[in-house]
């Protein structure tokens, strides 16, 4: 068993945590092919639901994910926000619907109500 210094896994979690996000700006990125992006969002669920992480950086990136312009990239991430909902994800919910066009208005608003 190795044992790792406090400061050591400080800095080893900092240099992942910039990894992820760096990662996570690139694989989802509007322009971005919608198979990486699902991806991405696939691989946020999966690090929330298994990890137990509650980075709320990495609870903005899915939600930021929300006014993409595909349909089918939107529902995904509204079904995954559904599986992993905490009082972050609702409160930046909140602030992307003042943000967000008026069919994205929509979505946010009817997946608010599930939510609250």
């Amino acid at each position: 068993m190795t044992i790792i210094s406090e400061e050591k896994l400080k800095e080893v979690r900092q240099k992942l945590s910039i990894e992820l996000c760096d990662n996570f700006i690139c694989r989802l990125n509007p322009a971005q092919r919608k198979e990486t992006k699902m991806g991405a969002i696939i691989a946020i669920k999966n690090l929330v639901k298994e990890s137990q992480i509650n980075d709320p950086i990495v609870f903005s990136f899915l939600v930021d994910t929300i006014v993409d312009p595909d349909k089918e990239i939107r529902s995904i991430v509204i079904k995954v926000i559904k599986e992993i909902t905490n009082p972050e994800i609702v409160e930046l919910l909140q602030i992307k619907l003042k943000e967000a066009n008026n069919e994205v208005k929509k979505e946010i608003t009817e997946l608010l109500k599930l939510l609250t």
